[in-house]
């Protein structure tokens, strides 16, 4: 099914913009009678090394009013247009005003245009409300809460499930609210997605070692990244019942074909069931799975068309009464740490991250730190105007390579 269909189908713009009025999580008024006049894209080197050694590179785009304001977004290399697109960009934006914002990612939605682009450029269009109204993007929606729950995710294939358990403990030990557990994994294995590439018994003793360690009352959550068959997947679902997980994340694989066993599975278990993760498509294809009860929690991160389509994903979820978990997207969670400021922690409870380190650093290109955890396990929101990123844009030029 292509994206106009789902757009059609969802009839998401009318119903998802009647309960945001409902729910008061609608967009404050932005009003700047000067139009868009400027998008640049940029690709610049950060000295950092990819996994394989490659040198890592990294998009910016910034989008100018004819006033002189200004808003960005800082993405992937992969985020960066080629020629035709970019003209499809401006043809599409220039002399827009920001308050059809909406409308303009629904229309390069339906082009088929790149996700990556399309969420870069919409993240950099939600800076620039921001700017305009000098306010950081969440006080637009109405801010709910300052600072969110973090809960730090392993590894894959960390260890026997001792090593499982040491990191469970380090988890609780150092404040955090929850600990998700990425076990055993042979990758580029299987034959329908990453289908037969785990191991459900290795899986549920580090499942196990991890609830023994940490205690009953402690978050747990599992995800084996859409490794297992269906009847492998009740099997490992019983146990987290057992053991009383925060939720099941993944389990199966995340193609259309796989959506009834997703609603089997999660009428046969207490767990949560929270889906899809791989789908590669943004918001439209994940409220068929809200609404066909496929899954007890969505699951989207901004990479997949950027902050309106996390936004539409929690209107769907709220409307639906169930939970969104939001992916992190490590250097990319500033779009993420403004919607769960703008929702409740009912609706969006914890905030992602990757490591367990505190340390505080800036990357290549930017002038704001990283987002880290204090020491009662919460990260800040930040509250400058925008999405709260600043740039170093003397580094960015200075190292510009497109």
């Amino acid at each position: 099914m292509n994206r106009r269909s789902f757009l059609k189908i969802a009839g998401l713009a009318v119903a998802m913009s009647g309960w945001a009025r409902a729910r008061n999580l609608i967009l404050l008024d932005v009003d700047d009678n000067a139009p868009i006049a400027k998008i640049e894209w940029l690709v610049y080197e950060t000295g950092r090394r990819g996994s394989a050694g490659e040198s890592e590179h990294r998009c910016v785009v910034r989008i100018s009013t004819t006033s002189g304001l200004q808003g960005w977004a800082e993405a992937p290399a992969s985020a960066m247009p080629d020629n035709s697109t970019a003209a499809s960009i401006r043809e599409a934006l220039i002399n827009q005003h920001v308050s059809r914002h909406g409308a303009i990612w629904r229309a390069l939605y339906q082009q088929g245009m790149s996700l990556s682009t399309l969420a870069a450029l919409d993240v950099a269009l939600w800076d620039l409300r921001g700017r305009i109204a000098d306010k950081p993007v969440h006080a637009l929606l109405g801010t709910q809460r300052e600072k969110a729950k973090a809960y730090v995710t392993t590894g894959f294939n960390l260890g026997d499930p001792d090593r499982y358990a040491e990191f469970a403990l380090l988890c609780k030990g150092k404040g955090l609210h929850g600990c998700k557990v990425h076990p055993y994994i042979a990758w580029g294995a299987g034959r329908d997605g990453l289908l037969d590439a785990g191991f459900p018994d290795r899986d549920m003793a580090a499942y196990r070692a991890v609830r023994n360690a940490v205690g009953p009352d402690y978050a747990c959550m599992a995800d084996n990244h859409c490794t297992y068959t269906y009847d492998e997947a009740l099997r490992v679902g019983r146990l987290l019942d057992d053991l009383a997980y925060a939720w099941y994340e993944s389990p199966m694989p995340e193609s259309d074909e796989w959506l009834e066993r997703y609603k089997t599975l999660a009428g046969e278990l207490r767990t949560p069931l929270c889906a899809p993760e791989t789908n590669p498509d943004s918001y439209p294809p994940r409220v068929v799975w809200v609404t066909g009860k496929a899954c007890d929690i969505g699951r989207i991160d901004a990479g997949l068309g950027g902050f309106t389509a996390c936004l539409e994903l929690a209107l769907a979820c709220e409307a639906a009464g169930i939970p969104l978990e939001l992916h992190d997207i490590g250097p990319d969670s500033y779009p993420h740490l403004q919607l769960i400021a703008a929702t409740s922690e009912s609706l969006i409870q914890y905030v992602e991250l990757a490591s367990l380190s505190q340390e505080t650093h800036t990357r290549p290109g930017r002038a704001t730190p990283e987002p880290v955890f204090d020491a009662a396990g919460y990260v800040a929101i930040p509250q400058t105007p925008g999405m709260g990123l600043e740039l170093d844009w003397n580094y960015i030029y200075a190292h510009r390579v497109s």
